[in-house]
């Protein structure tokens, strides 16, 4: 039996109607860029995920991007987040003008550890970026505290992690801005690159709507002021091009409803493969008792020594496995700069050489699930 490490034709063939639907009602209307489509999506994500405000934009990276560039940035500025992430979390500090610093990670849902991003904390540190690595949310009291304690900015990067929550209440609405991807294999995915910034506060909101947008005024009402200047258009400040196309906010918008489905479907997988590697060397996939993980990935650790015959095993059987974030970002070319050694930032360095990611999409099957996991186990015995 193959199992691949994911499914998107079953996902849209389970949609298809909707997803026709959308795409439709798009293309007949003539309008293709921003528009109520786009609108109303926005208006529809920020309920889900209870925010005030939702900006799409044209990717998870130019969400973190803008929502950096929004709270304006200097070169003596740092900003804090994790070494076990996609390049987009640290290059987006780079691009919005600031200085990344990477802190350490915990040992069990490999997210960010408050005792090592208080060590990490200096006068120049102005943002905090904990990643809801895998669709596990990071321990977001502790961390929320220290932010508030030093006057520093929460920006949570939820990436992989649409739908997750932290004590009953879903990531990326507890700081002053959530950024997240929607990209077709994210848990939230469409037909092409996609992001949505989240905010409860109007002035950012405003903010990363017209820099998203060239940095044109959007035609409306901030504070009782008409920004638009009675004109049809006006330029506020030098902004991009990064706004959320209109046929893939359709698009999202059609699959939303349908999504806590979904991540029933990577739950459901999820507690299978914990299931079938109890009580065996292959250690499952860490949930905390705060949280609820939507499973973006299903990561077990096997001892480094073996990982990569392991993986092997797996591969020779047809069952698709994915190293994610390995090594860290400090090891690579590109963050040569900061110094760091490996050993510098242990437990990510560890964790991330441990680690094999397994299939784990809504549609998976009991039995592919059943059969990734005995092929894993069978190795060691």
């Amino acid at each position: 039996m193959v199992v691949p490490m994911t499914d998107l034709g079953s996902e849209y063939r389970s949609l298809k109607t909707e997803i026709h639907g959308a795409i439709d009602r798009v293309l007949e209307s003539g309008l293709y860029v921003l528009g109520e489509e786009l609108e109303a999506f926005e208006e529809a994500f920020a309920r889900y995920v209870g925010a005030g405000y939702a900006i799409g934009v044209g990717s998870g990276t130019a969400a973190l991007h803008l929502a950096l560039a929004a709270l304006d940035l200097s070169p003596e500025d740092e900003v804090i987040t994790v070494p076990n992430t996609d390049t987009p979390t640290a290059a987006a500090v780079t691009h919005a003008g600031a200085k990344v610093v990477l802190s350490d990670t915990t040992e069990d849902s490999f997210t960010m550890d408050p005792v090592r991003l208080e060590e990490a904390i200096t006068p120049r540190t102005r943002v905090i970026i904990p990643v809801h690595l895998f669709g596990h949310p990071a321990d977001l009291d502790p961390i929320r505290a220290i932010a508030d304690r030093h006057g520093i900015v929460l920006l949570e990067d939820s990436a992989l992690a649409v739908g997750a929550e932290y004590r009953g209440v879903k990531t990326g609405t507890f700081g002053p801005l959530g950024c997240f991807s929607l990209a077709p294999g994210k848990i939230l995915g469409g037909y092409g690159d996609g992001g949505i910034v989240v905010t409860d506060d109007p002035e950012l909101a405003h903010r990363v709507r017209v820099i998203r947008n060239y940095g044109h005024a959007p035609g409306q009402k901030l504070s009782g002021q008409d920004l638009t200047g009675g004109h049809g258009w006006t330029v506020l400040e030098e902004g991009y091009n990064q706004r959320l196309d209109t046929l893939q906010a359709a698009i999202l918008a059609a699959k939303l409803p349908t999504l806590e489905d979904r991540i029933a479907g990577r739950r459901r997988a999820a507690r299978l493969y914990s299931e079938a590697f109890a009580g065996t060397p292959v250690r499952p996939v860490y949930e905390a008792p705060w949280a609820r993980h939507v499973y973006f990935a299903y990561n077990v650790r096997v001892p480094a020594a073996v990982r990569d015959e392991a993986r092997a095993h797996l591969t020779a059987s047809g069952i698709a496995t994915r190293l994610y974030y390995n090594p860290p970002l400090h090891l690579h070319q590109a963050y040569r700069w900061m110094g760091l050694s490996a050993g510098s930032l242990p437990v990510a360095e560890q964790t991330a050489a441990e680690m094999i990611g397994l299939p784990c999409f809504p549609q998976i099957t009991d039995s592919q699930v059943e059969r990734a996991a005995a092929t894993l186990v069978e190795f060691f015995f």
